[in-house]
């Protein structure tokens, strides 16, 4: 370039004509603009997935001036019709029904009987550890032998089963309809019947595994899972009041259809403060339903997943993880069925210092396969598909719901280190009890019964 071309461009420079940007500046331009793009697709995602940072009370909670009718007229809950079971308030405020006395614990199980269990025998009633059935039937599931009945497991009119025990009450009655056999892992004759039940695929209960007795000790344990779980904010289902149903996928073309939960994220401790207070909260405020799943649990948490066992883990390759919930006193799980077989193991519950009678315990109300029709499940393609339509722990519209009359069921309270088998489609519906941690893991899919829900388009 000419000497003088040169110097008139770096004259023209100095004095500010056809200064160009330097390649720093364009960088520094390029890095503000993504950074603002960043910011704004953050706030869109929020506003998106519904998802709030949980915020502890900053006072004791108090009940809040809400009714169900309200909601009902905004359109939350369409489904819920009629008055309570249990009126606006748990069973806490019933009589007996006092919430964190501060008393211990009693390992394993609190028997129930109004005159004892020897009185119960006479009167020819079934006696199991934490309950009286219904109806009189053999003292055990001995004589089944390695072949469940073709009426297992009994079951009884869901009317009076509701009836007896409603779902917002906490409180267990002398009796209930307990009618699944309780296999000891300790027993090598019991632990044959309850791998010919599972191949069966039938559900049954198994106690006394050493391994989950264990996990259960360590997890009640004051501080464990504070030293597990941390300070990380994990996954909860926050509601407006203690029903929780679960729902996914496309809103399709439901006009004016609602998420009956929201997400939140909160530590464990922050949840376990609500659990603290559940003696003063009605059915109407809010509950938070906390999970923990992979990759923050594994089968080291719960060894008896970790490797193929015919009771709890018989398919270990078609395992997808360990998934954990924790309740508290009055949360319920609408009632549903999963197409996958499904092991839940019950994991005890905070100790004397939260004292429940229930601590670590959990109601199961089930049906079989072919009573989908009485239970008018959601359809495919709506976001709560397979989940029932009607509020069990209300009376029932018959005019709309004429089915609803002829369903059955049968109950079980899971206790902690126990472990339940619930097969593929078997319609599942869940009451904590008190504070407690479940986890499950499933193995696979049963075609058993699929036939039964094939008639109601699943």
């Amino acid at each position: 370039m000419p000497k003088k071309r040169f110097e008139q461009r770096l004259e023209d420079y100095r004095n500010g004509k056809g200064r160009k940007k330097s390649p720093q500046r364009r960088l520094r331009a390029l890095g503000i603009i993504a950074g603002l793009a960043f910011v704004v697709y953050c706030c869109a995602a929020s506003l998106v997935n519904q998802e709030e940072v949980y915020a502890a009370p900053s006072k004791p909670y108090a009940p809040k001036a809400d009714t169900r009718e309200k909601r009902q007229a905004d359109g939350v809950r369409p489904f819920r019709e009629g008055a309570s079971w249990g009126g606006q308030w748990r069973a806490s405020s019933e009589p007996g029904g006092i919430y964190m006395e501060g008393k211990p614990l009693v390992a394993r199980r609190r028997p129930a009987y109004l005159a004892g269990e020897a009185h119960a025998r006479r009167l020819g009633y079934h006696v199991t550890t934490d309950s009286i059935s219904v109806d009189p039937i053999r003292g055990n599931c001995s004589s089944f032998g390695l072949e469940p009945p073709k009426n297992y497991p009994r079951d009884y009119l869901l009317t009076d089963i509701v009836q007896n025990w409603p779902p917002d009450s906490i409180l267990v009655p002398p009796r209930h309809f307990m009618s699944l056999c309780r296999f000891d892992y300790r027993d090598p004759v019991q632990i044959k019947q309850a791998q010919a039940f599972r191949k069966a695929e039938v559900p049954f209960i198994v106690e006394n595994n050493a391994i989950l007795d264990k996990v259960a000790k360590d997890w009640s344990t004051p501080g464990f899972l504070e030293r597990r779980l941390g300070t990380k904010k994990y996954k909860a289902e926050k509601s407006d009041d203690n029903h929780f149903m679960y729902y996914g996928g496309s809103r399709g073309h439901l006009r004016g259809w609602r998420p009956p939960t929201n997400d939140v994220r909160m530590t464990y401790n922050e949840w376990l403060s609500r659990a603290l207070i559940a003696r003063n909260t009605s059915i109407l405020e809010e509950h938070y339903y906390f999970r923990v799943s992979p990759p923050d649990t594994t089968v080291r948490d719960i060894p008896v997943f970790a490797k193929e066992d015919p009771v709890f883990m018989p398919y270990p390759r078609l395992s997808k993880g360990v998934h954990c919930r924790f309740g508290y006193a009055g949360i319920i799980a609408e009632a549903h069925f999963d197409g996958s077989r499904n092991i839940v193991v019950e994991l005890g519950g905070p100790p004397s210092s939260t004292g429940h009678a229930n601590s670590g315990r959990r109601r199961y109300v089930m049906a079989k396969p072919s009573e989908c029709a009485n239970t008018y499940l959601l359809p495919k393609g709506h976001p709560s598909g397979r989940h029932s339509a009607i509020d069990w722990s209300r009376p029932v519209d018959l005019t709309k719901f004429p089915r609803w009359s002829q369903m059955r069921g049968f109950e079980v309270i899971l206790e902690p280190g126990d472990a339940l088998y619930i097969p593929s489609f078997w319609l599942h519906y869940i009451v904590s009890l008190g504070t407690n941690f479940q986890c499950n893991a499933r193995s696979g899919h049963s075609e058993v019964s699929h036939e039964d829900v094939k008639g109601c388009g699943f």
